[in-house]
């Protein structure tokens, strides 16, 4: 007996337009639903709330290496 795992399935309407920018977006023989997923998943924040909360997991991690404290001329 092989260990098939069935996921579930949803039909979409799309425009033409739209399944062809969609099919353009594809890699190699990724399917439509692995594209969706790595479109969705590595979009850019599109507002302040997403872009705070997409950077909650690097809190208290600087944006570069330490630098050196310089001492004021006197």
């Amino acid at each position: 007996m092989h260990g098939l795992c069935t996921m579930s399935t949803k039909t979409i309407s799309l425009e033409l337009g739209a399944y062809q920018l969609l099919k353009r977006e594809k890699l190699g023989r990724e399917s439509f639903s692995q594209a969706v997923r790595r479109i969705i998943n590595d979009r850019p924040a599109l507002t302040a709330g997403e872009l705070e909360e997409a950077m909650k997991p690097l809190i208290g991690y600087g944006a570069g290496p330490k630098r050196k404290k310089r001492r004021a001329a006197a």
